[in-house]
């Protein structure tokens, strides 16, 4: 089953590196008793919502949720920091 997260971008979407490790905190949108859990993780990140395996909501540093989803796969799950 394919997961969906979102995450805020505070600098500009252009900034965004694709295809390359990076570290990003992502919320999770799976409906259930963990929806809108955070988790921190090392993630590569796609425009192309085929590309990686699970869907990631982009939303801009005051919410504004992008129009079309990206791709994303999370190649390691971190410790949340505090």
């Amino acid at each position: 089953m394919r997961q969906e997260y979102d995450t805020y971008i505070l600098y500009e979407l252009s900034d965004v590196v694709e295809d390359r490790d990076a570290e990003l905190i992502l919320r999770d949108l799976t409906p259930g008793i963990y929806k809108y859990k955070e988790i921190r993780v090392k993630a590569m990140v796609s425009k192309d919502s085929n590309k990686y395996s699970d869907l990631l909501w982009i939303r801009l540093g005051k919410g504004q949720l992008q129009p079309e989803p990206w791709s994303v796969k999370i190649t390691e799950r971190l410790d949340m920091i505090g």
